[in-house]
């Protein structure tokens, strides 16, 4: 089974809903560093992107280790990680360990996808995940994970993040995303 199968469904501790905000298990190096911010589509594969990741640093080879040793599932293990180099302060090294065996880093020849992408040792399918700057708030990044999440979502990685930014200089992400108050405009 692939790993957008095991995601996609989890019996497990993952809740069901239009999207999933996924927490990492419970790792010491994880608490530490706080939970794995990631979201995952529902119905990896139907949308632009299978969902996003929103790393603490820009300092790749940290966060794709913590990315690849907590990513949801069991049956997959993921051993390549395509980058965006823009999005990284230094970009990966070729081949790293992890908990689980060995990950290998390439990078995008385009330069501005902001995407990473999983690829597992037996699935053929590439998991693809919008990069969040880890610089940016909770409601904007709140925002950007539950657009590339959206299994209808055709929009790309740049498109969303500027979409995001716009909305927040305009006010509009003043509340959280579907806290269900007055404001909420999304």
């Amino acid at each position: 089974m692939s790993i957008a199968h095991v995601v996609a469904y989890s019996s497990g501790p993952v809740e069901r809903s239009a999207t999933q905000l996924l927490k990492s298990s419970g790792s010491p190096r994880a608490h530490a560093r706080g939970p794995l911010r990631l979201r995952l589509s529902p119905d990896i594969g139907r949308g632009a992107l299978d969902g996003a990741w929103w790393p603490y640093s820009r300092d790749l080879t940290v966060e794709a280790l913590d990315l690849v040793d907590h990513f949801p599932g069991t049956s997959d293990r993921i051993c390549r990680v395509v980058y965006s180099t823009p999005d990284w302060e230094p970009p990966g090294r070729g081949r790293v360990k992890t908990g689980n065996g060995f990950v290998n880093f390439g990078s995008f020849p385009r330069e501005d996808t902001h995407l990473v992408l999983l690829k597992g040792v037996t699935s053929p399918r590439l998991v693809q995940l919008l990069v969040v700057p880890p610089e940016w708030g909770d409601r904007t990044a709140s925002h950007a994970m539950r657009i590339a999440a959206t299994p209808a979502n055709l929009k790309s990685g740049p498109t969303i993040l500027s979409e995001s930014v716009d909305l927040l200089l305009a006010g509009v992400l003043s509340h959280w995303d579907g806290d269900g108050g007055a404001n909420d405009q999304t």
